[in-house]
């Protein structure tokens, strides 16, 4: 078992790579690819000081969307943006958005 201050580091490497892996993605126009790490950013580490920039990074890219009018695409990002913000585990199990466990 590793100790509370050890596993406080691991999640905030983890979630500032996430955040430049996103990033660089997105500056390249990766849209798809720039997605899942700011979404596991959202779903994994919610209060991390890297949440707010991708959240961020997620509304930008769905505003891309809209300004290309492929609305449906811009809905599908809200979508996928709400599910990693309801997502939450429950003694180690994955747990859906209803909070099913998975």
């Amino acid at each position: 078992m590793i100790s509370e201050e050890l596993a406080a580091a691991i999640s905030r490497a983890a979630s500032a790579a996430l955040l430049r892996i996103g990033k660089i993605y997105q500056d390249q126009g990766w849209l798809h690819h720039a997605l899942s790490p700011y979404l596991k950013i959202v779903a994994y580490y919610p209060e991390s000081a890297e949440a707010p920039a991708a959240v961020d990074g997620v509304v930008t890219i769905a505003g891309i969307f809209e300004g290309k009018r492929q609305f449906y695409m811009a809905v599908s990002v809200y979508d996928r943006l709400e599910r990693a913000a309801r997502f939450r585990c429950w003694n180690g199990h994955q747990a859906s958005p209803e909070g099913d466990i998975l």
